[in-house]
């Protein structure tokens, strides 16, 4: 085991491994025209690719319906039944699901401050837009996504916690995804249930010291989780793997009990459905900016001393539409009620401006309204325009108003100054009107352009809007966007537009040569491949692993111990063990293998510099019968 000096060196190996940038960015593009379309892109380097962008952009004159990307037939994650498919594809059991959910969920969501916005409960928008929460959302969103696949699950308010089980094999078993933890039992295959943690506290009277499944033993040690934001940088340990998480589970009846509070929020109706106008391309990028939800009071937690109040890796990306409003199409941008004049109907300029003349019969503002929806989080935003006013009258007004559902907002963001004419250029912030906060995100905002121009003018005027940029900011979150690896990378694109049109996707990355990963270690010493051993406590031992960079040395390996043929989770969470060490080999501790069972295994090497290298093959040993000779 890694002690808590190792971990601090090895913390500081990443600091300086992660603090340089390499890389030359590039770029692909490819223009589609149809429904569904596959391609490929190469990536070199040495290692994966830093991901900075992708973007699509409806260049046709059909609004582009719900388009998706998937690389590699990853990442098409919208909805909570195609989230759940793709996590457990290849999966034949409930065991093998829930086990394969509970994974994915550690990987992918950060256990964290929470955002704020309780939507995150629901599995499409905490993987899609957040993925960093703190154990009840973990909670939330594991119960979720097993239920969609036909595993019964539950969730369990705890001491201090919020954990799940999961039901399969005719029991229930606790499963721990935001902590990275769970318990075997006693006879050392099954894991534990709720039930069995609180009969093991009973018996121990709440001491860990005289505890089975909970005791000191490592049985109750986490998974090693450092995080890093999308390029790999500003480390944070949030498990350290050595720190002992046996929660005292059963504290009294009020302090451990099924709930149901996180089901409004968990079960609604979420997906990821979007339509892109003519003229509008989204931008998503790995690496968010200074904007995420609730900024405001995550950043004074920061200042205050919470390390983990703000987001490690956290994306964003920007809405961006600038509709042609000299087009055939301009009349369909905007609202059919109460419409604005068009310059392409009627041929009076500015492009959109008042119908009918005020000062007279008309007295209010004709009003022209450009709408957004999205399934992100909206984080703020810009509108940039060209107005236009003849006149400065008393009834020559233009004003600009955002509205949305949520908050419900309801304000004026922008008026033509006094005594102004002509052509007026305006660039209006909507940080303020929109800012991320509340029990809720915000999905959906309305800017409703008001004119009003004075009949009685001579010669005659008009009061209008000639053109309009809304730039719309989002949180995204990066685990969710179609990221691409090193080597080949199979990249399809579908949407559901009917008809002729034409949209461009572009791929924006790093490539990497700062540091060739460690070689794949050269085999299996002890236990030897297919081997029948006698020991219970083997020193498990392998060949050497090699790093072609001038001066880097293997420092550290990681080996993982499994029932599992394709080694995909340990036998127990603390068999998934860093050994803080550059020697090839590990002392298993007393307590863990059984007798006449298959176990699989297999371990990677970690450079000075902090970077891990590949697997090893899974390598398969057995341990001998009972010995019965008298």
């Amino acid at each position: 085991m890694m002690n808590h000096t190792g971990v601090l060196q090895l913390l500081v190996l990443l600091l300086l491994n992660f603090s340089a940038t390499s890389g030359q960015i590039k770029e692909y593009s490819q223009i589609i025209t149809v429904n569904d379309y596959t391609y490929a892109i190469e990536v070199g380097g040495s290692r994966d690719p830093v991901n900075e962008s992708v973007i699509i952009e409806n260049l046709g004159d059909m609004p582009l319906i719900n388009p998706r990307i998937t690389v590699n037939g990853l990442y098409d994650w919208f909805d909570t039944k195609a989230i759940a498919l793709e996590i457990t594809r290849g999966c034949v059991s409930d065991e093998e699901k829930a086990l394969a959910i509970w994974d994915f969920i550690r990987c992918n969501f950060q256990h964290l401050s929470p955002p704020g916005d309780r939507e995150c409960h629901n599995p499409v928008v905490a993987m899609n837009i957040y993925s960093y929460a703190n154990c009840a959302y973990h909670s939330t969103v594991f119960t979720a996504l097993c239920r969609s696949v036909g595993v019964p699950a539950r969730i369990w308010e705890v001491w201090h916690h919020t954990i799940t089980e999961a039901f399969y094999n005719n029991a229930w078993h606790m499963l721990d995804s935001d902590i990275g933890l769970y318990y075997l039992a006693a006879d050392n295959r099954t894991i534990a249930s709720v039930e069995q943690l609180w009969n093991d506290q009973k018996i121990s009277g709440g001491r860990e010291s005289g505890a089975a499944l909970t005791t000191f033993s490592g049985r109750n040690k986490a998974v090693r989780a450092i995080y890093t934001d999308a390029a790999g940088k500003n480390p944070y340990v949030s498990q350290d793997g050595e720190k002992i998480r046996g929660y005292r589970y059963f504290h009294g009846a009020d302090e451990c009990y099924i709930t149901t509070y996180y089901d409004r929020f968990t079960y609604e109706p979420h997906n990821m459905a979007m339509t892109l106008r003519p003229g509008e391309k989204l931008i998503r990028n790995w690496k968010g900016g200074e904007k995420y939800y609730e900024y405001e009071r995550h950043n004074r937690s920061l200042e205050s001393g919470v390390k983990w109040a703000k987001p490690i890796r956290y994306g964003d990306g920007q809405i961006i539409w600038k509709p042609d409003l000299k087009s055939e199409l301009a009349p369909s941008f905007f609202n059919k009620d109460q419409a604005p004049g068009f310059e392409v109907l009627d041929g009076e300029s500015p492009a959109v401006h008042v119908r009918h003349k005020q000062g007279g019969i008309y007295d209010m503002p004709e009003r022209a309204i450009l709408s957004t929806e999205t399934p992100y989080t909206i984080l703020g935003g810009t509108i940039k325009a060209t107005f236009y006013r003849g006149r400065a009258t008393d009834w020559d007004h233009l004003t600009a108003k955002v509205t949305s559902r949520t908050g419900p907002v309801s304000s004026i963001v922008w008026s033509a100054p006094a005594g102004v004419t002509g052509y007026i250029d305006a660039e209006i912030d909507l940080d303020k009107v929109l800012y991320p906060g509340g029990e809720r995100g915000r999905h959906d905002y309305w800017v409703e352009f008001n004119f009003m121009a004075n009949e009685e003018n001579h010669p005659t005027s008009q009061s209008g809007l000639d053109a309009v940029e809304l730039v719309t900011d989002i949180q995204v979150s990066s685990y969710s966007l179609p990221a691409l690896s090193k080597g080949s990378n199979i990249i399809r694109y579908h949407d559901e537009t009917p008809g002729e049109h034409k949209v461009r996707i572009t791929h924006i990355w790093r490539e990497r040569n700062d540091n060739t990963p460690p070689a794949i270690t050269e085999g299996a010493l002890f236990p030897a491949d297919g081997e029948t051993i006698e020991t219970l406590t083997p020193v498990f031992r392998w060949g050497k692993a090699s790093d072609q960079d001038k001066g880097d040395r293997i420092i550290n390996h990681a080996i993982f111990i499994s029932f599992d043929p394709w080694c995909r989770w340990p036998v127990a969470t603390a068999l998934f063990n860093e050994t803080g060490s550059g020697v090839p080999e590990w002392q298993l501790p007393d307590g863990w293998l059984n007798r006449d069972t298959t176990y699989y295994w297999k371990v990677r090497a970690q450079d000075s510099r902090g970077v891990w290298g590949e697997w090893s093959n899974i390598h398969r040993f057995n341990t001998g019968k009972q010995d019965e000779t008298p």
